[in-house]
């Protein structure tokens, strides 16, 4: 799993067209800390892309 071999967390997001926002379906590496995680959105049917919010803490890359 990615989170292992980078040793950080990840979290997966999905659309949630019912409230027109976007929900945490996934929590990956939590052992490797809360704060900052990779985040990434998930399309369905195997693709991801990558994502940034705003305002939250992690903009800058750890990678």
């Amino acid at each position: 799993m990615l989170s292992h071999v980078l040793r950080m967390p990840i979290t997966v997001y999905m659309r949630d067209d019912k409230y027109n926002g976007l929900i945490s379906i996934a929590e990956y590496g939590q052992e490797y800390g809360e704060d900052n995680p990779i985040r990434v959105l998930y399309h369905g049917y195997g693709h991801y892309d990558a994502l940034l919010i705003p305002g939250k803490n992690g903009a800058k890359s750890r990678l």
